[in-house]
């Protein structure tokens, strides 16, 4: 899928959720670092940046939100053996499903589940701990996994 037409997806969505009278104060932003492992041996330090929405639906003590974001995997060098190195990585937009259910006082254990629609487009999931500093701020500390790429991320949420 061309990048552009992703891209102008987002922005549809967007104006989908305003359209929905959705509290646009709810929507939170984050990004973070990845050490980002592929399939065929190497790592690369790569970073993420995400939004998300809070979802009006109760589950108990769960809190589920949506969440769209974009990744870059960073630069991996593969070894094509006599055909010498090849340097390559792989970003791309993303949505996921997270689930957040806290467990002691400032802490919570959350999951994920979504599509990868970058270059290593598939299925994505996750799971990790949160750390609540304060009111607008967490801490997450997470193991995603993709088709190719599997990540080790620490990322800084910021609410209003």
């Amino acid at each position: 899928m061309n990048k552009l037409a992703m891209v102008f997806a987002l922005m549809m969505a967007t104006a989908q959720v305003s359209a929905a009278g959705i509290d646009a104060k709810k929507i939170y932003f984050g990004g973070g670092l990845g050490l980002n492992d592929a399939n065929f041996g190497d790592s690369a330090i790569g970073f993420q940046i995400f939004a998300g929405l809070p979802l009006p639906i109760k589950a108990e003590n769960v809190k589920l939100s949506a969440e769209v974001g974009y990744m870059d995997s960073g630069n991996f060098e593969m070894n094509l053996g006599v055909f010498g190195k090849v340097k390559t990585k792989a970003n791309g937009l993303w949505g996921t499903a997270v689930a957040e259910l806290p467990l002691k006082d400032n802490l919570s254990v959350l999951g994920r589940i979504g599509l990868d629609i970058g270059d290593d487009d598939g299925i994505m999931i996750g799971a990790g701990l949160g750390l609540n500093m304060n009111q607008s701020m967490d801490l997450r500390f997470e193991y995603v996994i993709r088709d190719t790429i599997d990540s080790l991320q620490v990322n800084l949420v910021i609410r209003q």
